[in-house]
């Protein structure tokens, strides 16, 4: 899936380039800047922090399993 800043194409399309030639430099455009570069990168990093949370939760989860065991057993 290519990324594509859709300001971009509507001024092209609005000064009579093609719609091929238009999505095709949008897209170019959109390749060239830093925030649409790397979205993978930002995906991983937020994948981790979601690993931990569920370990985290997980923890949580047997603790009070824990109690609820030791206080009807």
């Amino acid at each position: 899936m290519t990324t594509m800043i859709s300001e971009v194409y509507e001024a092209f399309k609005e000064a009579n380039v093609g719609d091929a030639s238009a999505r095709k430099a949008a897209e170019a455009i959109a390749a060239d800047v830093p925030r649409f570069a790397g979205p993978d990168l930002k995906m991983e990093r937020l994948d981790g922090r979601l690993t931990s949370v569920v370990w985290q939760l997980a923890v949580l989860i047997a603790g009070v399993a824990a109690m609820v065991v030791k206080a009807f057993v």
